[in-house]
């Protein structure tokens, strides 16, 4: 009876602080608890809209891209807080209308698309002098591409599973000058009335996936920050 009496009391407290909240920042009234928490936590900004973009190399990352100020890092212990379609960890900025987020991820031997195909051919080559060489190289590289291709289908297609969300469409990508191949998928994030745009590379040297992404309210992943943020990604070797 005792325990029962003290968790109303402790239910009790926290909604009368949170009205209290509310009414002392008349800003908070129009969030959901959850953005609310956001906010006490730091971890949503009010808005990022006139903040500076400033470049940004995570530490033994691969990757330079704009965020607008300093990012921090999204991982297993602070996923919950926010709507992620990028693997984590990752690093990311939101504010109450649109989330950055970036994230790089080390791809194993075991999974790498094109390993095996490349590793047959070689053999295949080896004391050939002229005849199927060319051929056979020329065949094995486009089996390479063509795995390359189909994995940007599934991992893209996993983390959207993954995330809760919805896939609307998907085409071709590519960064680095067509250096990098990808994949450039939009559709519904799992919260109502929020919408994503996700960008996914494949370093094949180096075995690297990178996702970047930004969810929030339709108009906004469609902004001139949700762009800029986009476009700013560059990968390093």
């Amino acid at each position: 009876m005792k325990s029962a009496n003290a968790l109303l009391i402790l239910i009790g407290v926290i909604v009368l602080s949170y009205l209290g909240l509310l009414a002392a920042k008349p800003s908070l009234r129009n969030m959901s608890p959850m953005e609310v928490l956001q906010v006490l936590l730091g971890d949503t900004k009010d808005s990022l809209r006139n903040e500076k973009f400033v470049s940004f190399k995570a530490p033994d990352m691969h990757y330079k891209v704009a965020f607008p100020g300093l990012p921090s890092q999204l991982n297993v212990y602070n996923a919950w807080l926010h709507e992620a379609i990028v693997p984590t960890p990752c690093y990311f900025m939101a504010d109450k209308e649109l989330g950055f987020y970036v994230s790089e991820t080390q791809i194993s031997n075991s999974e790498a698309p094109g390993r095996t195909i490349v590793a047959a051919s070689d053999r295949a080559l080896e004391g050939q002098s002229g005849g199927n060489n060319d051929v056979i190289a020329q065949s094995a590289q486009t089996d390479v591409l063509m795995q390359i291709q189909e994995f940007l289908n599934s991992q893209s297609e996993s983390m959207v599973r993954n995330a809760g969300a919805t896939l609307f469409a998907k085409m071709p990508a590519s960064s680095g000058g067509g250096r990098y191949f990808g994949r450039s998928v939009e559709g519904s994030a799992k919260a109502a009335g929020t919408r994503y745009r996700l960008q996914v590379f494949y370093d094949q040297q180096n075995k690297r996936l990178f996702a970047i992404s930004v969810v929030g309210k339709p108009d906004e992943i469609q902004s001139r920050q949700a762009n800029q943020f986009l476009n700013s990604l560059q990968i390093l070797p």
